[in-house]
């Protein structure tokens, strides 16, 4: 019997546990200064600060480049030794980002993992490391992150049920942090394209 590259595919992600979420969160670009002023204010919900490295892979099979219509992409992410592999469909509207369905699974061993993706002829597109300062309230996630080769960066992330106006919520969150040019290209794309990839 052939097994066909993409049906490995669609198996490697409906093994992944759990239903799929919907991701709403915003990006700002932010300098040394604002850093810290955002540290201040969120001081009290400080969780920690970890060091995440995301590799992310390019099926055989498929384009995971961006379009008009969203971008997929599949990715390991080890945190401090804490590994889960994801895959996400970013959504776009008209280029303009509307939100991310997630599924997310933890893994053993990332090495071994990296294995078996080339195996299966998964190429190793790109890898991001950043340092994150992970802040948490009844509502929001939120990130300081230094990415290498691109800076820094304010992420926040709808951390309740879905709702209809979590994006909304997040504005005016961006608001209060003092938080206004919205980067509308993830890490992932921003780096695509500082290395002049398509």
């Amino acid at each position: 019997m052939t097994v066909h590259l993409e049906e490995i595919f669609n198996y490697l992600i409906t093994i992944i546990n759990g239903d799929f979420l919907k991701e709403v969160e915003l990006c700002f670009r932010i300098d040394s200064e604002k850093e810290k002023k955002i540290q201040d204010k969120l001081k009290e919900f400080f969780v920690k600060k970890v060091t995440e490295t995301d590799t992310y892979f390019f099926p055989p099979h498929k384009d995971f480049f961006a379009n008009k219509n969203g971008k997929e992409n599949l990715r390991i992410r080890d945190s401090n030794g804490k590994v889960k592999l994801t895959y996400k469909n970013v959504v776009y509207n008209n280029w303009e980002y509307s939100h991310s369905i997630e599924k997310t699974v933890t893994v053993n061993d990332s090495k071994e993992l990296i294995e078996i993706l080339k195996s299966l002829g998964f190429k190793i597109h790109i890898t991001i490391v950043k340092e994150r300062e992970i802040f948490e309230n009844d509502k929001f996630k939120i990130t300081i992150d230094k990415i290498e080769d691109l800076g820094f960066f304010a992420e926040i992330e709808w951390n309740c049920e879905e709702n209809e106006n979590a994006l909304e919520e997040c504005k005016k969150m961006a608001k209060e942090l003092e938080l206004e040019e919205i980067e509308d290209k993830g890490y992932l794309r921003l780096l695509e394209e500082k290395m002049d990839l398509k």
